[in-house]
């Protein structure tokens, strides 16, 4: 048989080396055909590293030119939803391919960008070119090749509570600019969601109380018969806040107070087991008359402080002219401040008169809670209007409760529904806000009621209550966050020193959910990348 050298030698027409058999001639037939067949084996190994090697230059490319048509699919998805979508999402994909692709500019190009709304979609296609190195050799060139990409939201389903300031500073262009911005963010959301229950949005106007809807009155989480330890604390007698209304022949506006504490920050389910957990009327008293004010200033006098089925003392004359007519009567008796404003007597078939009412500061609009109907949620948006103080806590504690499964809205999912997420905005342009005064309630009247009634502490100092509240504030967005809730703040034209600025910074989840807003303008563009930000979009194929 011989060795596998001595066969290789023998079939090339030599010997193997110390065979001692002779050398044989190799015909020149014989070496041509060995010729061919080694110039074609050599040709197809050339061709198939010059395959591999060109294919894998090209492959490497298109990887590149996939990842950049990605990224230009998802900055065009953020403008899905907006009304220039269909020129700025192009022209925003273009940029960033370009960016992607600055160090190869000739490799390849975006070819189209579509963004489809009504189903929340956003296409994208490449095409590109790689030169060849050995395929040169065969007559090829160059090799194309196609990117694609389709950006979806995701299967998921969100809440958002969009909770906004509606105080008299945000007059004029800043409320429009809130209208413009909100209704923004709200279409970005709904985009490719609209009539499916996978998008739900609750907005809550907030000024100096929080209007959680007349229509309410009767709910089985309001205190209507006063059970609630602070219902009865400016009145004289435990008559109910609506039966004082109802004997006014008014109507309840729709505001409520804070509850007590610990109610006040959390979300406490109310029962009539708990009196403290229900919520109470706001029903502003009305303040003592000029006569009977003990010399201090009062803002909301609107009832005579013996009016309705009030008892007064019989007048007697106390002059009279030649004639014997009487030309002068005693005045009824002064009472104190205190006594004059808790007489309930006064409220019994009067009417309203130059004072603001029992109404007073209840200046929003009513929430609107969780619902999938995106008209509902703009017109309420497109509504509001700018009017009274600012109380974020109000904001903040009935934007929660939105979002919460619990009453007295249910409409929100279970905290820990795996595919649900909930999420609260907060934008307020000013601080917290409760006046102090030198009369005996020591305070104007507040969603807190009195300050006298130490729900704030005992320090009647303007800047002693706002610290208060601005302390609560920052308690309930931190229990609010601990029920997994993440949270957004929107500083709305408030300086760097400011006290409200540094609140709304804690109050949100971390500093990527923290916004300032210097202008009408900003405003927009922050409601905006928050809403980019919850659309949850994901990389389809």
């Amino acid at each position: 048989m011989g060795t596998l050298r001595g066969r290789i030698a023998a079939f090339f027409g030599g010997a193997e080396p110390g065979s001692g058999s002779r050398a044989r001639s190799f015909h020149g037939d014989e070496r041509g055909v060995v010729a061919v067949l080694f110039a074609i084996t050599f040709a197809g190994l050339f061709l198939m590293a010059a395959i591999a090697i060109d294919y894998g230059r090209t492959e490497a490319e298109l990887v590149r030119v996939q990842n950049a048509v990605d990224a230009a699919a998802l900055a065009a998805s953020h403008r899905l939803g907006l009304a220039d979508q269909n020129t700025s999402g192009p022209q925003k994909a273009d940029a960033y391919f370009k960016a992607n692709m600055a160090k190869h500019p000739n490799v390849g190009t975006l070819d189209n960008v579509t963004l489809d709304a009504a189903n929340g979609q956003v296409s994208a296609r490449a095409k590109g070119t790689m030169l060849t190195s050995l395929l040169k050799a065969a007559g090829i060139h160059e090799l194309g090749f196609r990117a694609n990409s389709t950006i979806k939201r995701g299967t998921g389903s969100i809440e958002v509570a969009l909770v906004v300031d509606n105080s008299g500073s945000m007059a004029g262009t800043y409320i429009a600019d809130l209208r413009t911005a909100a209704q923004s963010l709200v279409n970005v959301l709904f985009t490719g969601f609209e009539g499916t229950s996978r998008v739900k949005i609750g907005v809550v106007p907030f000024a100096g109380s929080v209007n959680v809807g007349p229509a309410n009155a009767n709910a089985a989480w309001m205190d209507t018969t006063g059970l609630s330890p602070v219902h009865f604390e400016n009145f004289a007698e435990p008559k109910t806040r609506f039966e004082l209304l109802q004997q006014m022949g008014a109507a309840w506006a729709g505001c409520v107070e804070v509850r007590p504490s610990p109610h006040d920050v959390t979300d406490s389910v109310p029962t009539q087991k708990t009196p403290a957990s229900l919520f109470v009327p706001m029903f502003n008293p009305d303040e003592p008359d000029g006569a009977n004010s003990g010399g201090e200033a009062y803002g909301n006098s609107y009832l005579p402080d013996y009016g309705g089925t009030c008892p007064a003392p019989p007048a007697t004359c106390l002059k009279t002219n030649s004639k014997g007519s009487c030309t002068a009567w005693s005045q009824p008796p002064v009472l104190t401040p205190k006594v004059a404003q808790a007489r309930v007597c006064k409220y019994p078939g009067a009417a309203i008169g130059a004072g603001a009412g029992p109404n007073f500061l209840c200046d929003s609009l009513p929430i609107l809670p969780l619902t999938s109907d995106k008209g509902a949620v703009i017109s309420l948006v497109q509504s509001l209007q700018a009017k009274g103080g600012t109380n974020i806590l109000e904001g903040v504690m009935w934007g929660w409760r939105v979002l919460s499964p619990e009453p007295p809205f249910t409409e929100g999912r279970s905290y820990d529904d795996p595919d649900n997420d909930k999420y609260l905005i907060v934008m307020s342009d000013g601080e917290n806000w409760h006046q102090a005064r030198s009369n005996h309630n020591k305070s104007s009247y507040h969603s807190f009621g009195y300050a006298a009634n130490g729900r704030l502490g005992t320090t009647y100092t303007t800047s002693a209550l706002v610290a208060e509240i601005n302390n609560k504030t920052r308690t309930a967005c931190q229990n609010a966050k601990a029920t997994g809730i993440k949270v957004y703040s929107v500083a709305f034209r408030l300086d760097s020193t400011s006290p409200a600025r540094a609140m709304l910074a804690s109050c949100a989840s971390g500093p990527g959910e923290t916004y300032v807003a210097s202008d009408g303008q900003s405003l927009i563009q922050a409601f905006e990348s928050i809403a980019r930000e919850i659309s949850r979009l994901r990389v389809a194929g």
